[in-house]
């Protein structure tokens, strides 16, 4: 049978973590007819300085669908849909690479942009209420936890 494990346990617990920040992100979200997942969308193309797939690869021009898939983590046609819905919503708009005409960049529109602010004061004021009780170094310890994480799981991808 299985037995007791601690590394197993924080598996389950990130796990459920995730999940929660998911919904909680949906809630946010849902006032504004959007999903978190649509909302990271508008966040990368906001170049949202936060983001770990940003901060890696920093982007000088927009980015294109390929990119996003990439940096979500998604495949293409998962990431075609949810970009056919926020352009449907007119939150994004499509336009033609300088060097590739046939290549499509995404790129915010105004109402776009306006959702970007309006809910980055929730995100604030959610993101403080979680981590209040953490010291900065705590803070810092948790991301190189996670950065580790990631590594070490890249690697065993084979990545």
């Amino acid at each position: 049978m299985i037995k007791k494990n601690q590394n197993a346990s924080l598996i389950f617990h990130i796990i459920r973590f995730s999940v929660r920040l998911r919904k909680n992100g949906d809630s946010i979200t849902q006032k504004y007819g959007i999903t978190a997942q649509q909302w990271l969308i508008l966040l990368l193309l906001s170049k949202d300085p936060n983001i770990i797939y940003l901060q890696e690869n920093p982007q000088d021009k927009p980015m294109l669908a390929k990119e996003l898939a990439t940096a979500m983590d998604v495949s293409r046609a998962n990431i075609t849909n949810l970009l056919n819905l926020l352009l449907r919503k007119k939150l994004i708009r499509q336009i033609a690479d300088v060097d590739d005409k046939r290549r499509k960049r995404l790129t915010l529109t105004e109402k776009g942009k306006i959702i970007i602010i309006k809910l980055e004061t929730e995100r604030y004021k959610r993101n403080q209420r979680l981590f209040e009780n953490y010291s900065k170094i705590e803070k810092e310890e948790f991301i190189n936890f996670i950065k580790n994480g990631l590594a070490v799981i890249k690697y065993d991808l084979g990545g």
